[in-house]
C-alpha cells in the first residue's frame, strides 16, 4: 500500500524520485529482498539510493527524522527534501541528512523548510 505523495510516515519508508512514498514495515534490506522488482537488482540501501535517486526516510518519536540521500547538492534532491519537509512541517523537529556520495551530514531544524534558499544553504553545510 502506498501513501500520498510526500507523506511522512512514522517508521521507515522510501521517497521515490516522483514523490511516491513506499512504506517499509521492517528493515530496508528486507524490503529490498521482498521487492526485487522495485529494487531493480540493488543489493543494499546505498546502492538503491544512488542508482534510483530515492531517499530513505526514517521518522522516530519526537519528530526526529533521518534521511539518506544520493547527494545533498543537486536540485532534484533538495527539491524532494523541501517538498517532504514543507508538506509535513508539523510532524518533524530535527532532520539528519546523510549523503551516500560523501562523508559528513547536514542537520535541519523545524522552520528550515519554510524557505528553499535557507534549506539549500543548510544542506550545503557539512557537519
Amino acid at each position: 500500500m502506498n501513501a500520498e505523495r510526500y507523506a511522512l510516515l512514522y517508521g521507515a519508508s522510501w521517497l521515490t524520485s516522483t514523490g511516491e512514498v513506499l512504506p517499509v514495515p521492517g528493515f530496508h534490506e528486507e524490503w529490498l529482498r521482498e521487492h526485487e522488482d522495485l529494487a531493480r537488482g540493488a543489493r543494499n540501501v546505498c546502492e538503491l539510493i544512488l542508482r534510483e535517486r530515492w531517499i530513505s526516510v526514517a521518522l522516530f518519536a519526537g519528530g526526529y527524522i533521518e534521511l539518506m540521500v544520493p547527494d545533498r547538492r543537486s536540485e532534484d534532491v533538495r527539491r524532494a527534501i523541501f517538498q517532504l519537509l514543507s508538506h509535513n512541517a508539523s510532524l518533524w523537529s530535527k532532520a539528519l541528512v546523510m549523503a551516500m556520495d560523501e562523508e559528513g551530514y547536514s542537520m535541519l531544524e523545524s522552520g528550515d523548510e519554510a524557505d528553499e534558499a535557507v534549506l539549500a544553504r543548510k544542506l550545503e553545510k557539512s557537519i
